[in-house]
């Protein structure tokens, strides 16, 4: 029986892992390539295209985050394979949808629609985080983390050859063949993971008592902390977005490989994430998430305040890789640490709240990316974020690390 359960945990883990890869690959298989989806086929001109690429990338994460919490509640009930099902269907027809557009309104539409029915990796979190044992929390979410990071090099890559190959619009068709790909494994091999119910506490449905239980999830100072930080962390991943595709068009004259290469270098990141994520996750898990985290946010603070100096595309492109090795390292110890932080039956609501901050940053980022880069260059942005990023580094290590001792 022991051994079966061993395997059944496995089994779930990587089914998870491996759907995680491949909706993160269709996600970053068009959102970077939006500026230029919106110049090359919806025919824009550069400074719409920077502002109007923010709006669009941001609306599905302001959408996503408002309702990101109200899906974990929900699944803390219901069950989380559920959302999974319910996220991964509705986001298959949605991005099949984005490669029928002809103007940025309908475009905005469907991304916004899509923040709303969203909740797929958060879901896969919880799932996850329920079937793992503790001993095994730091390793699963570091490795998790290296899906998302695997997914974010095949996303860019792939989008990058399809687009040149066949034009933007197949990037979104493959991006809901592989959507559907991961709900169908979710649906087949998964088995959902029964809420559970404490002794003596009686089961609580309904949405007042959905939005009650958020409500007492706020109320736990720590919780709110680690909240913050998961935006923080993905404001400055995402503040890059709208500028970056343009910025390579541009060093490169209009090159057609511009979008190639662009997907190259945002796939960077996800190399560094795989190499990163686990071996910081397991730091993390020997020294301390809080105390590694700090260390995380300040290096990778430095090295982005270089890209102030960085003048070449590949240049730019070396800087950017070695922010990815510390960065990565960021959410597996949020993540770790925030399981830490709650008990099983909280975890759903904790992921969606993570979600619905990590969603808020995601559209904070975008929006200052594409409004600072009316006015100043992408190198400058970046070093602006690493000093933001130090600050934070300095402020998590004087509070919770050095106050602790």
């Amino acid at each position: 029986m022991k051994e079966k359960k061993v395997t059944d945990w496995r089994k779930t883990f990587w089914v998870i892992w491996f759907c995680v890869f491949i909706v993160c690959a269709s996600y970053t298989m068009v959102v970077p390539f939006l500026p230029l989806f919106l110049v090359k086929e919806l025919m824009l001109p550069d400074t719409s295209a920077k502002m109007w690429s923010g709006i669009i990338i941001s609306i599905t994460f302001i959408f996503a985050g408002i309702m990101a919490p109200i899906w974990g509640a929900r699944g803390d009930v219901s069950g989380q394979k559920k959302n999974v099902l319910r996220a991964g269907i509705g986001l298959t027809i949605c991005y099949f949808a984005c490669s029928l557009v002809h103007g940025p309104w309908s475009l905005l539409g469907i991304r916004a629609f899509m923040g709303i029915i969203s909740g797929f990796v958060p879901a896969c979190l919880a799932i996850a985080s329920a079937s793992l044992p503790e001993n095994k929390m730091g390793w699963g979410m570091g490795l998790i983390q290296a899906a998302n990071a695997s997914g974010s090099i095949t996303g860019p890559l792939l989008g990058g050859v399809l687009s040149q190959m066949f034009g933007m619009r197949m990037s979104f068709v493959a991006s809901s063949v592989f959507l559907a790909i991961a709900t169908i494994a979710i649906a087949v091999f998964v088995a959902d993971v029964k809420p559970k119910v404490v002794a003596g506490v009686p089961k609580r449905s309904g949405f007042k008592a959905m939005f009650n239980d958020l409500k007492d999830m706020l109320q736990k100072p720590i919780v709110v902390y680690i909240l913050m930080l998961f935006g923080v962390v993905k404001a400055c991943t995402m503040i890059l977005q709208p500028l970056l595709a343009i910025y390579v068009n541009d060093a490169l004259k209009g090159d057609p490989s511009a979008v190639t290469i662009s997907g190259f270098i945002l796939s960077l990141a996800g190399i560094a994430g795989i190499l990163g994520a686990p071996f910081w996750g397991n730091r993390g898990h020997d020294y301390g998430y809080v105390k590694i985290l700090a260390i995380i946010m300040m290096c990778a603070g430095v090295v982005n305040m270089l890209q102030i100096f960085v003048k070449d595309v590949w240049v730019f492109a070396a800087v950017y890789f070695v922010y990815g090795l510390f960065l990565a390292g960021a959410s597996p110890n949020l993540f770790s640490f925030l399981v830490e932080s709650t008990k099983v039956e909280e975890r759903g609501k904790a992921f969606g709240l993570s979600t619905a901050t990590d969603q808020l940053g995601g559209a904070m980022g975008p929006l200052l990316g594409g409004f600072l880069g009316t006015f100043t260059s992408l190198g400058n942005i970046m070093g602006l974020t690493g000093f933001f990023l130090l600050l934070t580094g300095f402020q998590i290590y004087r509070t919770k690390v050095r106050g602790k001792v």
